[in-house]
C-alpha cells in the first residue's frame, strides 16, 4: 500500500488543471464592432508599430493607410492570423514525446500452498520508443501548414488591399464624372433655356424644345444616381477598411487624380510591358505559388512518415514485483507487427496526395499564365481606346475653344456654342469612364502579379508581421 501513497500526489497533480468553459460573449462582439473607430488608441500603436513614419493623427486617408485600418480591424485577417496561431500550436502539439505508461498491481492469495506473504505488489513502467524518425517527420509537417497559414495572412491581407484599391479607383471614376456631369447638365440648362425663349419668340417648335428637355432630365436623373453612389462607394470604403457608421466616423480620403496615375505609369511601363514580364513577376512572387510549394512539401513529408511507419515502434517495460515474499526484476519488450498489410498500402494514399498536390501546383502555374497574357491583352486594348479617346477628347476641346471664341465676337449664335460644350462634357465624360477602365485593367495586371504598381509603391511585407499585429 506504501507504493500507492506514493503515486496518488502524482495522479492528483495530473488532474489539477481542470477544464473551463468559455461561451461566446455575443454582445461583447457587438459592441466591439460598433466601437471600432481610427482614433483608438490600440491602432495608432499599431500604426507606429508598421509605418512609423505615418503622421499621427491621420488626417487623409490613402490607400496605404486605408490597408493599414483593414489590416488592423478587419475579420478576415483576424480569421487568418488566428488560424496561424492554431498552426503554430500544432508545432508545438507535434514535437511532444509520448507518454510514459505506468501499470500497478495489487494481489492477494489465499495462502493454500502455505505461501509466506498473502499480498503480491507489482510496479511496471511503459517507456515507448518513437524508431524511423517520425517525431521529426510530424514536426516537419506541422511547420509546413503553419508557413501555408502564414502565407495565407499575407494572401488576405492583400485580398483587402487589392479591394480597397478597386474602391478609390471607383470613387476617383464617380466623382469626376459627377462634376463632369454638373456642368453638362448646366449647359443643358442653359441650352434649353435658349430654346424656350425661342418657343416664346415663336422661332422654335415644341418639337425642336423635346429632346434637349429629355436630355437635361436625363442628366439630373443621372447626377441623382451617381450622388447616391458616391456615397455607397464611400460607406464601402469604409467597410473594407473594417470600420463601420456605428461611431459616425467619416473618413477623409485623398482625392485621386486619374490623369495624373496613368501618366505616372506610362512613364514606367517597364514592368507590364509585356505578357512575359508580368508572367515572370507572377510565377516568383504570387504568394499562391509559394503556398503551392508548401502544400506539396507537406504532402511529402506526410509520404515519408507513412513510409516509416513501416517500422513498428517500441516499447520498453521495465518492472518489479513483490509475490509473496518474492521480489523479482522485469524488463519486457513489446512492439506492433503488421503482418495483415503490405508494407506499400501504408503509403500509397500518401503517394497519391502527393501526386494530387503536384497536379494542382501545375494547374496553377497554368492558369497563372493564361492570366497574364489575358491581363496584359486587355490592358493594351484598353490603353489603345484610350489614346483614341483622348485625340477625340483633344478635338472636342479645341472646337469648344474655337466656338466659346466665336460666340463672345458674336459670330455665332449662343445655342450652337452650347451644343458644342454639351458635346465636349460627353466626350470627356467617356474620356474619364476609358481612364477609369484601363485603370482597372492596370490593378489586374498589379493584382497578378502580386506587386504594388499603381497607387502606392509600399511593399507589403508589413502583411505578415503576426505578432506585432493584435489577433484582437
Amino acid at each position: 500500500m506504501r507504493y500507492l501513497a506514493c503515486f496518488c500526489p502524482l495522479l492528483l497533480a495530473a488532474c489539477g488543471i481542470a477544464y473551463q468553459a468559455k461561451p461566446i460573449q455575443e454582445q461583447q462582439n457587438v459592441e466591439t464592432i460598433q466601437q471600432a473607430s481610427p482614433t483608438q488608441e490600440g491602432f495608432r500603436q499599431f500604426v507606429h508599430t508598421q509605418y512609423p513614419q505615418t503622421a499621427w493623427p491621420i488626417n487623409t486617408w490613402d490607400i496605404d493607410r486605408l490597408t493599414l485600418s483593414a489590416l488592423y480591424f478587419h475579420p478576415a485577417l483576424k480569421v487568418a492570423k488566428s488560424d496561424y496561431a492554431v498552426a503554430l500550436a500544432g508545432i508545438t502539439s507535434a514535437g511532444l514525446r509520448p507518454l510514459v505508461g505506468l501499470n500497478g498491481q495489487l494481489s492477494r492469495s489465499n495462502q493454500a500452498n502455505g505461501d509466506i506473504n498473502p499480498w503480491a505488489y507489482g510496479l511496471q513502467v511503459d517507456i515507448p520508443v518513437i524508431t524511423a524518425n517520425k517525431r521529426q517527420i510530424n514536426i516537419d509537417i506541422a511547420q509546413y501548414q503553419a508557413d501555408i497559414a502564414k502565407i495565407l495572412i499575407s494572401e488576405t491581407a492583400w485580398m483587402l488591399r487589392q479591394q480597397l484599391s478597386l474602391d478609390l479607383i471607383l470613387l476617383a471614376e464617380q466623382q469626376t464624372l459627377h462634376a463632369s456631369l454638373s456642368k453638362l447638365q448646366k449647359s443643358q440648362a442653359d441650352l434649353l433655356n435658349a430654346y424656350q425663349k425661342r418657343l416664346d419668340l415663336g422661332v422654335a417648335g415644341k418639337s425642336d424644345l423635346l429632346p434637349i428637355r429629355l436630355q437635361h432630365d436625363q442628366a439630373a436623373w443621372q447626377l441623382q444616381q451617381l450622388t447616391l453612389q458616391i456615397k455607397q462607394t464611400q460607406q464601402k470604403i469604409m467597410h473594407d477598411a473594417g470600420l463601420t457608421d456605428q461611431q459616425n466616423v467619416s473618413l477623409n480620403i485623398a482625392p485621386l487624380n486619374i490623369s495624373q496615375v496613368l501618366k505616372a505609369r506610362f512613364d514606367q511601363p517597364q514592368a507590364y510591358q509585356n505578357a512575359k514580364t508580368i508572367q515572370h513577376y507572377a510565377l516568383t512572387n504570387r504568394m499562391d505559388i509559394q503556398r503551392g510549394l508548401a502544400q506539396y512539401a507537406k504532402a511529402e513529408s506526410q509520404l515519408r512518415l507513412e513510409m516509416a511507419k513501416r517500422y513498428p515502434d517500441l516499447s520498453l517495460s521495465p518492472g518489479i514485483l513483490y509475490e509473496y515474499g518474492d521480489r523479482i526484476w522485469a524488463l519486457g519488450i513489446g512492439g506492433m507487427l503488421n503482418l495483415l498489410n503490405k508494407s506499400s498500402d501504408l503509403w500509397a494514399h500518401a503517394e497519391q496526395v502527393r501526386q494530387n498536390e503536384a497536379t494542382r501546383f501545375y494547374a496553377l502555374q497554368h492558369q497563372i499564365i493564361q492570366l497574364s497574357e489575358q491581363t496584359y491583352l486587355k490592358y493594351r486594348d484598353a490603353a489603345n481606346l484610350l489614346v483614341t479617346m483622348t485625340q477625340e477628347y483633344t478635338q472636342q476641346s479645341s472646337r469648344k475653344q474655337q466656338l466659346e471664341s466665336q460666340w463672345r465676337k458674336g459670330l455665332i449664335d449662343k445655342t450652337e456654342y452650347l451644343q458644342t460644350e454639351i458635346q465636349f462634357y460627353a466626350a470627356q465624360q467617356r474620356l474619364v469612364i476609358q481612364q477609369a477602365n484601363v485603370l482597372r485593367a492596370l490593378q489586374e495586371i498589379e493584382n497578378v502579379m502580386q506587386k504594388p504598381l499603381l497607387l502606392s509603391e509600399q511593399s507589403m511585407t508589413f502583411a505578415i508581421k503576426t505578432k506585432e499585429a493584435p489577433l484582437k
